[in-house]
């Protein structure tokens, strides 16, 4: 059996083989933005032979999240599997312990997975970050007029691509997403993108799933397009309702998204664990400061992670200022709860009992950060 390695452009075949068989679902289809025969995309993924054949994998993807004026570098977890007769092994450790070391090289502030939590907490990956979710029943569905504007598919033409790149990067939390990768995500496979069009006014909606009970991925635009799209997509597919999510955050679409749902609550977004606790930090100073302001605070905190050993210091005076080493009191957690401190679902008190002096951390965190469905790995 071979070391884990990273794989390269001979082994796109064999892995995508692999990957199909374990996941029963075309992984080079459903997740054509990640695997590429490209030497510079299959390095992302880690991979072990046996005889020959590969028997276990995972892949690293990089994701740049944006976060207000916070930007993070992020390791992706995905493709993560091992053949069964294989199992119980050890070989995902090995390969999850590798991950990590990959992702401090790279100098990843966090990285992020979709999966099973009692699999994962071990490993130190916590349910993290808030979304709003939603479901759109058809009878909040009222009939539209017709304007005579134009309703298509989405045509990967530049006009189309310059739209809906223009109205993502409106949204204060979300993916960075380039053109090329833009393009990417939008033709993945089991996802279509309708686009809306009168005049110079646009709109645009992104769904998934075959069934009367579908996905609504994505939208943006034209409000009244965005009704009129709606219509259109309950009555062409004889949809009995559409399932979403949406990134916490001032937006012109959540008055719509309530005005049109049934029901709707809180989701957290994923698995993450914190690969580099101060540049975290360091990297919300900003956000920090301006939810600091009037707290009149003084002194130092060090938060410290009890399983990975990471140290980062809190500063507060004019302002909040991050910095290395123990001063002041110390809050010490393990990794899994540092992740709810930082980027949980409730206040710090809500999640520990901290002591009265630490209270002021329910102004600071939870911090928020968005990755669409769309753009998962």
């Amino acid at each position: 059996m071979t070391r884990p390695r990273k794989a390269g452009v001979l082994d796109y075949d064999d892995l995508i083989a692999f990957l199909n068989k374990i996941f029963g679902i075309r992984m080079d289809m459903q997740y054509s933005h990640i695997y590429k025969p490209t030497q510079k995309d299959m390095s992302n993924n880690i991979i072990i032979r046996d005889e020959g054949r590969i028997v276990s994998c995972v892949g690293i993807f990089p994701i740049t999240l944006l976060c207000g004026d916070a930007r993070l570098s992020v390791g992706g977890i995905g493709g993560v599997s091992t053949e069964p007769k294989y199992r119980g092994q050890g070989l995902m450790s090995k390969l999850l312990d590798k991950s990590v070391s990959i992702m401090r090289r790279r100098d990843n502030d966090i990285s992020i997975l979709w999966g099973d939590r009692r699999r994962y907490n071990h490993f130190g990956w916590e349910n993290a970050g808030r979304q709003y979710a939603f479901r759109i029943d058809r009878r909040h569905i009222s009939p539209a007029k017709g304007t005579g504007a134009e309703i298509r598919r989405f045509s990967n033409s530049a006009a189309d691509l310059g739209e809906i790149a223009r109205l993502h990067e409106e949204r204060k939390l979300r993916v960075d997403r380039t053109r090329g990768q833009l393009k990417s995500v939008l033709n993945r496979q089991a996802y279509e993108t309708w686009v809306w069009r009168k005049g110079r006014a646009f709109a645009y909606i992104t769904v998934k799933g075959e069934t009367k009970e579908r996905e609504l991925i994505e939208l943006g635009g034209d409000l009244a397009g965005l009704d009129e799209l709606l219509n259109f997509l309950f009555k062409e597919y004889q949809l009995e309702n559409l399932q979403g999510r949406m990134a916490i955050s001032p937006s012109v679409y959540l008055p719509f998204i309530i005005r049109h749902s049934s029901e709707w609550g809180v989701r957290f977004v994923g698995m993450v664990k914190i690969i580099n606790l101060k540049s975290v930090l360091q990297k919300f100073a900003r956000q920090l400061n301006r939810r600091g302001r009037g707290l009149e605070l003084k002194g130092d905190l060090t938060l410290e992670m009890t399983d990975s050993g990471q140290l980062a210091s809190l500063h507060f005076g004019k302002g909040v200022t991050v910095g290395d080493g123990r001063k002041g009191a110390t809050l010490s957690l393990s990794d899994t709860e540092m992740v709810r401190l930082i980027f949980g679902m409730v206040p710090p008190s809500h999640a520990f009992r901290l002591d009265r002096s630490l209270r002021y951390l329910d102004a600071l965190f939870p911090l928020d950060f968005c990755i669409d469905r769309l753009d998962r790995v």
